[in-house]
């Protein structure tokens, strides 16, 4: 990854921030101060990513900000054009559903909503545990996230572009926005100098919003299912080994046979049978 150093160190200096250039070979340019009255930290954080190819490395800016005095439930909030992997895995976290009477206004947001966020309730990876494990206390009750997601949280969601956003325990931690597809060496999002304030001015933007909530009235019969069932990501994952068996058998037994032998045409076979594979599985053990 290219450094940006120098600019990070500029701008905290005119700033008067403090600027840690290394703590560790995984977080860089560690900035510390106060913006909009709120203390803040920004940092690049490498994070360790598998894939086909193997395992790589990729960097982010991140800003952590205080939630000063804010009562919110612990949740996180994930761009769904981030997460296409958990989205093939049907790990979609939770679903906002109104009555078929809701306002046009309101059914637009809530679907909206629903098209470009997955939003797990204390978090993805407690959210996961929490069902597979029936341990509900892992996680906030539904009815308080619900009555916090009010139109204008669902508003600024609408037209803000950041990566993810995380509540947890007193604090809001946001990330820089995926812009890229993500390839081993170029998929770092890292934000240099006061381009790192676009980054605090939506997470400061982000905590006004539910300071300004308290009066505001609720979407009118809102409800949240959770709809990550254990018993369909295990079908999913069967479904994909078996899909990519039987894909796999079939191109061999086309290798010997065909006398047109086009190479590429076996892969194709493989990852035709993965995707058909993990959508019976998923389609079977839905409707159980």
């Amino acid at each position: 990854m290219h450094t940006h150093q120098p600019e990070n160190a500029e701008w905290a200096r005119q700033n008067g921030y403090e600027f840690n250039p290394g703590e560790a070979e995984d977080l860089l340019d560690h900035v510390r101060g106060t913006y909009r009255n709120r203390p803040f930290e920004t940092y690049d954080l490498r994070t360790e990513r598998g894939g086909s190819g193997g395992h790589y490395y990729y960097w982010r800016t991140i800003a952590v900000i205080s939630l000063e005095g804010l009562r919110l439930p612990n949740f996180e909030l994930l761009p769904r054009r981030e997460t296409s992997g958990m989205n093939l895995l049907v790990v979609k976290g939770l679903d906002l559903n109104l009555a078929p009477n809701a306002s046009t206004d309101e059914r637009a947001m809530v679907e909206a909503f629903n098209k470009n966020y997955s939003i797990f309730g204390g978090g993805a990876r407690n959210a996961m545990e929490a069902s597979i494990k029936s341990a509900p206390h892992l996680v906030p009750r539904l009815s308080d996230l619900a009555s916090i997601l009010k139109p204008s949280v669902l508003r600024f969601l609408a037209t803000a572009v950041t990566g993810s956003i995380k509540i947890h325990d007193g604090y809001v931690k946001i990330e820089a926005a995926e812009t890229r597809v993500i390839r081993p060496g170029i998929s770092h999002t890292v934000l240099k100098g006061s381009e790192r304030e676009d980054l605090l001015n939506i997470a400061n933007d982000f905590l006004e919003v539910f300071a300004n909530i308290t009066y505001e009235s609720p979407l009118r019969s809102l409800t949240l299912q959770n709809n990550f069932r254990p018993a369909q990501l295990l079908g999913t994952l069967i479904g994909i080994v078996i899909g990519f068996l039987v894909g796999g058998m079939a191109s061999i037994v086309l290798l010997f046979t065909s006398s047109n032998k086009v190479l590429y045409f076996f892969p194709l076979l493989v990852l035709a049978g993965v995707f058909l594979g993990g959508f019976l599985g998923n389609r079977i053990t839905r409707t159980k």
